[in-house]
């Protein structure tokens, strides 16, 4: 009977991670938040017996208009901010063994799970200090190299004479 080597996938999971910041202090206080941007990026994944472990990045940009110039037209600089705030977690996968490959299918943030928390403010209001709340989503796949059997239907034929059944 034929063989074949084939990755096999042994469990699919998808998790949760909290990731929360230090306290953000502001070089130039923020007036107005006007966007954030967010990447994800998952940098080490390992297999051990039933369990995943990974780590990651949250990448984010924090961009905001600074207060007003002074004159009375209101026009300031837009400035950002950029963290880097690694995390780590795990996922239960049954049947996972050491020596299993760990792909990510996905990690991401959606938009309601991002939080910009102002801490503190300025005698005129402005923001100098934050703290930053984001829930990532993360789907890992689990493989494993098998082999299998081939079932032939019909009659087999020899390669090197195919005349031949």
């Amino acid at each position: 009977m034929p063989l074949i080597k084939t990755e096999v996938v042994v469990g699919e999971v998808t998790t949760q991670v909290l990731v929360v910041s230090d306290t953000i202090k502001f070089c130039t206080p923020v007036f107005k938040l006007v966007e954030e941007r967010t990447d994800v990026s998952i940098t080490d994944c390992r297999v051990c017996d039933g369990k995943v472990i990974f780590n990651g990045e949250l990448q984010k940009n924090i961009i905001y208009k600074a207060p007003p110039t002074g004159c009375d037209c209101r026009e300031g600089p837009v400035v950002y901010h950029e963290l880097v705030l690694p995390f780590a977690g795990f996922v239960e996968v049954p049947g996972a063994l050491p020596g299993d490959r760990c792909q990510v299918e996905s990690a991401g943030v959606r938009d309601l799970c991002n939080f910009f928390i102002p801490l503190t403010r300025d005698e005129k209001g402005f923001i100098t200090c934050a703290q930053q709340k984001t829930v990532v989503d993360v789907t890992l796949k689990v493989v494993r190299v098998e082999q299998l059997d081939v079932a032939v239907v019909g009659p087999v034929v020899d390669p090197c004479n195919p005349c031949r059944p």
